[in-house]
């Protein structure tokens, strides 16, 4: 024995070694049942998680919008022609020649004022013979009135019969109907030589004047164009064809704006009167009139105009992006959000289409939730997650319980022994 130790601390030493590796061996077997047993529940609960994080997406994530109250004010620009509020084509009502002209195109009329003046020969002489024949049927007249009165008289003495002093009393109205005859025919001719004058009709002024000194003017003629035209220019009547989807929304007191290619800095003011209340077979338009004022003339007759009609919002239609449709069987759908996050499928009619977002009519109310860019693939009473609630959950699948800190690796057989080891020791 060495000096300074006890007789059996060799023996104790070696008595020790086969305790150490028992419970080394028993050790490791719990570590590797454990390990074992660790990973098997790991992968189970992954396999859980990943089959419900697969389930959750499954269901689609929407996001919603909900429709706009009213559309916008809509401006529609068409084409319309100007007229003049009155405007009259004069045609010779008597044949002649033209004597003299006296206004010009542009020159402003008054009432009654004498365009042109007509020498009319033929007409002069028919009224010269009709004059004569007036006169004759006159003196005819008085001889058949004295005569009656003579033979009246004789009847009286009984020297003559009745039926003769009737039969001269009748001559003597006879007579007196040839006169009135005669005389309404000296009239219609001095009727026919007053149109020898041309007069305007109205207030305005000469657009047109198709005659000149020596020219013959043929009475009652539709072949040959008008003598002069006048037209009532202080205000003017647009007319403007407007398509049938704008029909409706026109109404008479609408304002609209005329734009004219030789007034590019100016516009004019003008107010609808009428329409036509019928559409147009062939072009598929309602014809509508406005009038606008031109007391500085600037408008003129057979201009072309651009008519800005600003049509008011319709407080039945909705907003909505047009991302927001679907077209299924030549209907267009929106698929709506319920309170127990299922789709529910509701038909609408386009009213216009704005490009990027679209105004609707029917089948939907202002409250509604609506998802803003539906699946192709979604159907009726399909259930879905709003996106505001899924949040970052829909980012992709979760990733290992183990993976959120270091305490989640597990430990190497080699790390665990020495482990054990250490706590033997």
């Amino acid at each position: 024995m060495k000096q300074g130790h006890p007789e059996g601390f060799e023996l104790d030493s070696k008595e020790r070694a086969p305790v150490r590796a028992g419970r080394a061996i028993v050790f490791f077997s719990v570590a590797a049942v454990a390990i074992a047993a660790t990973g098997i529940f790991d992968r189970r609960h992954e396999h859980e998680r990943l089959a419900r994080w697969t389930d959750e997406q499954a269901i689609p994530t929407v996001a919603l919008v909900s429709p706009q109250e009213g559309g916008e004010a809509r401006e529609v620009v068409l084409p319309g022609n100007v007229e003049a509020f009155f405007s009259a084509s004069i045609h010779g009502q008597t044949s002649g020649y033209v004597q003299e002209w006296r206004k010009d195109i542009g020159a402003q009329v008054r009432k009654g004022d004498v365009l042109a003046v007509l020498d009319t020969p033929e007409l002069d002489q028919s009224i010269a013979v009709a004059q004569s024949e007036l006169a004759k049927a006159k003196a005819n007249l008085v001889l058949a009135k004295v005569t009656a009165e003579r033979w009246d008289s004789l009847r009286a003495s009984a020297a003559v019969s009745q039926q003769t002093a009737d039969e001269k009393e009748s001559d003597a109205h006879a007579k007196a109907a040839e006169v009135d005859a005669a005389q309404s025919n000296v009239d219609r001719l001095k009727a026919q030589k007053a149109f020898a004058n041309i007069t305007a009709p109205f207030d305005g002024v000469v657009t047109a004047r198709n005659v000149d000194v020596g020219s013959l003017v043929r009475a009652h003629s539709n072949d040959t164009p008008a003598l002069f035209t006048v037209a009532d220019i202080h205000q003017m009547r647009i007319y403007v064809p407007v398509p049938e989807s704008y029909a409706a929304d026109l109404k008479d007191g609408m304002k609209a704006t005329l734009e004219l290619p030789e007034y590019p800095d100016r516009k004019f003011d003008a107010t609808i009167v009428t329409t036509s209340h019928a559409i147009d077979k062939k072009s598929r338009t309602l014809l509508v009139e406005l009038i606008a004022d031109n007391k500085d003339g600037a408008l003129s007759p057979g201009a072309f105009a651009r008519v800005r009609f600003e049509i008011p919002p319709d407080r039945n239609t909705s907003r909505l992006p047009a991302s927001a449709l679907l077209f299924r069987d030549n209907t267009s759908e929106v698929a709506t959000l319920g309170l127990d996050n299922r789709i529910a499928l509701k038909k609408v009619h386009i009213a216009r289409d704005l490009g990027t977002e679209v105004e609707i009519t029917g089948g939907l109310r202002q409250d509604e939730r609506v998802v803003a860019n539906p699946p192709d693939s979604i159907g009726d009473g399909e259930e879905v997650r709003i996106m505001e609630a899924a949040g970052e959950k829909t980012q992709g699948p979760p990733g290992p319980q183990g993976a959120q800190g270091p305490s989640a690796h597990p430990k190497s057989a080699e790390e665990m022994a020495q482990t054990g080891r250490d706590h033997g020791e």
